[in-house]
């Protein structure tokens, strides 16, 4: 993973609020209220799920999931994250070797011109955290989601799987 100065932090971080604001004025502007009042749900909802994120004590996992826009996709990438917070400190440095090399084949594997999205659920309980996948987009290259699905590290499940190329389910649970 890229190491980022304080200020390149600080410039990605703006950026994005900058936009947000410009969104929420043009609307505004617009009298478009309903809209302006969704866009202020959504910034709030991203923000808990940031959050509770950072609370499960997996700096480079968390780093990863929330600077993952700041560079150039080929997808992109939503995350939510359900429960009560627990320790992965001692698994941070996996889940994020585990999710990175994810996310890489899987920009491999994507038409490099569709609209490809992928959204990431993570349900966290006190012995398990379960991860849903759900990707939508064009894949020219499913075999690689079968070849990952079947070389997971000890201590992870897939719990169920459904891959096509153009919109594929992955419930993957890992035991804490």
């Amino acid at each position: 993973m890229r190491k980022r100065g304080t200020l390149d932090v600080l410039r990605h971080s703006r950026h994005d609020w900058l936009n947000r604001i410009q969104l929420i004025k043009a609307n505004l502007s617009l009298g478009r209220l309903e809209r302006v009042n969704n866009l202020i749900d959504e910034i709030v909802l991203e923000a808990n799920h940031e959050s509770n994120l950072t609370n499960l004590h997996a700096p480079t996992f968390a780093e990863y999931l929330i600077t993952f826009h700041w560079e150039p996709r080929l997808f992109s990438m939503e995350y939510e994250v359900i429960g009560q917070p627990v320790n992965l400190s001692k698994v941070d440095e996996m889940l994020y070797k585990w999710i990175s090399s994810l996310f890489t084949d899987l920009e491999n594997a994507v038409n490099k011109k569709a609209d490809n999205h992928l959204f990431l659920s993570l349900h966290v309980e006190e012995t398990e955290v379960r991860f849903f996948f759900d990707i939508n987009g064009i894949l020219e290259d499913t075999d690689f989601l079968t070849e990952w699905l079947q070389t997971q590290p000890d201590g992870f499940s897939v719990v169920l799987h459904e891959i096509t190329s153009d919109e594929s389910t992955i419930q993957v649970s890992y035991k804490l």
